[in-house]
């Protein structure tokens, strides 16, 4: 399949639908942690505050600690039957099990079944999300002409942006129907996860007109692999791991500093919702913006790996001032410091799906970026765990936050530098 015989207009379509259901995907987490203090006391009430707190960050790492056999499920039938139909069902699960978290009765109304239904729901979500970001990484990638693979990736990857955006939107809104805090925990928090109902429409809508996969229609319908995973540990273990573990790093950056970020603000600054929300979207509105463009620019200097490898260099040497910035009580530092976040982390993270998708065989390339990103997305979302915790035993969280986002840049710097050569422009496999 020549790269220059695909319709750049359908690819357009994928990275539109891509970014929507991705954005969604965001969304959850997000809304999740932004409701993160109420919801805390609501579901696992205790008397020491921080005890609550981090028994709630721990249901976010049993949600993802389901994506790995989600990803494996979902990319074992996405190399086998196609793209399309696995990549609509992740969605549609998914976001039936993100509304259904602001259906659900409390600890004070149905007991110890409020925490496990909570745990149950993350897990089903885990499940179907292990689908919606690699589906969307393979389809865009096999779809975008050879030298546009970065753009159209970049594109897809802004949806993240857009997720954190409804989400800042979602809090306005629960904000306005429920202004006190009695009333927020009564059911403004609800309000934020119904909210999602509307971007999980306009999602769904978009996904139901894409086509098949170009890519998988050629090389691999007629003879599909008996168990693609098998094939990708088998003849790609060493990217396996390589590429798992820049995920672990890139996503730890994620989790521990972009989507805590109001969390963090409310917690630990004391700065007003209004204010956060401001932050969070200027943040993710210069993330939006400039992830086509970043991800189009690695089609044009020819090294992807270089590129990376820059982005997560600056984003370990720049961490602590941005942050210090960020957290420093200071409005306008915490606007200039969350352009920044959002500049900095788009950069990277528009590069992954050419990045991640160049390397590997149409007959598995769904197997190979569901395992890979889901293995890394779970052990990431420890972040926000990783540093209430940290930052508890030290007495300082803002420092615990830096700490945790130098080492994990200079962990996925690390492995981007030990990965394969560049195939920018190439025919895929």
């Amino acid at each position: 399949m020549s790269g220059s015989s695909k319709s750049l207009g359908e690819a357009l379509k994928l990275a539109i639908s891509a970014n929507l259901g991705w954005g969604f995907e965001l969304f959850d987490f997000v809304v999740y942690l932004y409701a993160g203090t109420t919801m805390a006391e609501l579901f696992f009430p205790s008397s020491v505050k921080i005890a609550s707190l981090l028994e709630f960050y721990l249901t976010l790492v049993i949600g993802y600690l389901a994506r790995p056999v989600g990803g494996v499920i979902f990319g074992h039938y996405g190399d086998r039957l196609g793209r399309k139909r696995l990549w609509f069902v992740s969605l549609l699960g998914m976001g039936i099990s993100t509304i259904a978290i602001g259906f659900l009765p409390t600890y004070a109304a149905i007991g110890i079944a409020a925490p496990i239904a909570i745990v149950l729901l993350r897990v089903v979500q885990g499940l179907f999300v292990a689908g919606e970001w690699s589906g969307g990484m393979t389809f865009v990638v096999e779809n975008a002409p050879d030298h546009l693979r970065g753009l159209l990736g970049g594109i897809q990857q802004g949806g993240a942006a857009l997720g954190l955006i409804f989400a800042a939107i979602a809090s306005e809104v629960a904000s306005y129907f429920a202004p006190t805090p009695a009333q927020f925990a009564s059911y403004g928090w609800r309000v934020m996860f119904w909210f999602g109902a509307i971007p999980l429409a306009i999602a769904l809508a978009v996904r139901w007109r894409v086509s098949e996969s170009v890519e998988w229609l050629a090389k691999a319908r007629g003879d599909p692999e008996k168990v693609p995973i098998l094939t990708v540990f088998r003849r790609w273990w060493s990217l396996v791991i390589i590429s798992t573990l820049i995920i672990v790093g890139e996503a730890t950056v994620y989790y521990g500093v972009v989507a805590f970020m109001p969390d963090f603000l409310q917690n630990n600054v004391g700065m007003p919702s209004g204010e956060i929300a401001m932050v969070v979207l200027v943040t993710n509105i210069v993330w939006f913006v400039t992830s086509p463009l970043f991800g189009y620019i690695s089609d044009i200097i020819r090294s992807r790996k270089l590129y990376l490898a820059a982005a997560y260099a600056l984003i370990a040497a720049t961490s602590y001032p941005v942050l210090r910035m960020l957290y420093s009580g200071s409005y306008a530092a915490a606007l200039a410091a969350g352009a920044v976040v959002g500049l900095l982390f788009s950069w990277q993270y528009a590069v992954l799906p050419a990045f991640l998708g160049e390397n590997i065989s149409t007959r598995v390339r769904y197997s190979y970026i569901a395992f890979v990103i889901n293995v890394g997305v779970a052990l990431s979302s420890l972040a926000p765990f990783a540093v209430t915790y940290l930052g508890y035993r030290i007495n300082n969280t803002p420092l615990a936050n830096i700490l945790v986002a130098i080492g994990a840049a200079v962990l996925a710097m690390t492995f981007t530098l030990a990965s394969p050569r560049d195939r920018i422009g190439a025919p895929l496999m």
